[in-house]
């Protein structure tokens, strides 16, 4: 088993999952990942709920993460999020490879994607998704080196 590369933050508020994602991701990261937030949404299974996750900082994975993306959004879905939203500056290579693996609109998901935090709040909001305390996404959007 190789060491993990990559890195994230997850913060459960309300009926909201925050996360961050940065670096290039290997396999290793991306169970360590999965294994983490299915702890961290336990408390809002079988209820409506939401994601926001910011990718700006992250640059890409090895091909060997996108089955396991995939069967993590199918799981999601199923356990109740309704809503999904991207945050990144427009990157071809970035949405290529974050379109093969995760949804866009399904029946009963729907996922947007927007290139600043603020319009994804805002998004989540109109949906009745209400985060009280962004604070954690700005902090850890402008502090990515300490992650």
């Amino acid at each position: 088993m190789l060491p993990i590369h990559g890195r994230w933050k997850i913060k459960v508020e309300d009926k909201v999952v925050m996360q961050f994602f940065a670096d290039s991701w290997n396999e290793e990261a991306v169970i360590a990942y999965i294994k983490e937030f299915k702890v961290a949404v336990t408390p809002l299974i079988n209820d409506d709920w939401a994601i926001i996750s910011v990718f700006e900082q992250w640059e890409l994975g090895i091909p060997e993460i996108e089955h396991h993306v995939i069967e993590h959004c199918q799981w999601f879905k199923q356990h109740g999020c309704i809503k999904d939203c991207h945050v990144y500056s427009r990157n071809r290579l970035k949405s290529m490879q974050l379109e093969k693996m995760v949804p866009t609109t399904d029946f009963g998901y729907e996922r947007c994607v927007f290139d600043n935090v603020n319009a994804a709040i805002e998004w989540l909001d109109s949906q009745g998704f209400t985060i009280s305390q962004p604070q954690f996404l700005y902090d850890i959007a402008s502090n990515a080196s300490e992650i």
